[in-house]
């Protein structure tokens, strides 16, 4: 995206050295652009794929758990199947749509 277009805005110091922490690593161009008109399309995309590279990783996870359960007593089954339902309930709060 070509952004051709510039502001200028004073601030103080202490403006400024807020704005920059509240910025972060994402500078405080996109900071601003992001309270002003929202997240850009660009931005959403790249959570999104973020997020779901995220449930990837704990779904790998999970199955290698369940995989472990597999050889273990039924006692420490019982404990890891109820620490993975745990797990599942906190994903579906998560809904990611």
């Amino acid at each position: 995206m070509n952004r051709g277009k510039t502001i200028q805005i004073r601030l103080t110091d202490i403006e400024h050295r807020r704005l920059k922490s509240l910025a972060g690593k994402r500078g405080i161009s996109a900071l601003l652009r992001a309270s002003a008109l929202g997240p850009d399309r660009q931005q959403k995309i790249s959570e999104r794929l973020g997020l779901i590279a995220e449930l990837a990783r704990i779904r790998n996870l999970l199955v290698h758990i369940a995989q472990s359960a597999a050889r273990e007593s039924d006692l420490d089954r019982a404990m890891i199947v109820g620490q993975l339902v745990t797990v599942e309930r906190e994903l579906a709060r998560l809904n990611p749509t």
